[in-house]
């Protein structure tokens, strides 16, 4: 069985960057309401994230996972992640902050950095801009 990364976030547009970007493909990755398997990723939808019920789908999924992506907007209005939820997943787990402009105040860093480690994501963080060099200079750094 092949084996995946799996990309859970609240923002599907940041999920389809990231997958488009490991994909290494120039077809946009259709978007779809349910789990989406391409060659190289598993996207879980943000409605997963949002359920309660939906979070044991997503823990499962790990059994189709090399490691996993937790990704967190800059700004991030609400928590969409329960606490310690990548404490749940036995593989590699990484924080991913996305954010689009370059300058962020203290306190929004600061917050974003507070919900990675409540997510259980401590051991690799990156932030990435979104911007296509960026994106795959993470891609090959992961791989």
């Amino acid at each position: 069985m092949k084996k995946r990364i799996l990309i859970i976030g609240p923002n599907q547009q940041h999920n389809h960057i990231i997958a488009q970007a490991i994909e290494d493909s120039e077809q946009p990755i259709r978007k779809v309401a349910n789990i989406l398997y391409t060659n190289e990723t598993i996207i879980v939808p943000n409605s997963y994230l949002e359920s309660p019920w939906m979070h044991k789908h997503i823990i499962s999924l790990q059994q189709k996972a090399s490691k996993a992506l937790f990704l967190v907007p800059i700004p991030s209005i609400k928590k969409s992640y329960p606490p310690n939820f990548a404490h749940a997943l036995r593989v590699p787990v990484i924080g991913v902050v996305m954010y689009k402009e370059k300058e962020h105040t203290v306190n929004e860093k600061i917050i974003t950095k507070k919900m990675l480690e409540e997510i259980g994501c401590i051991k690799q963080q990156y932030w990435l801009h979104i911007n296509k060099e960026e994106i795959r200079a993470f891609v090959e750094e992961i791989r």
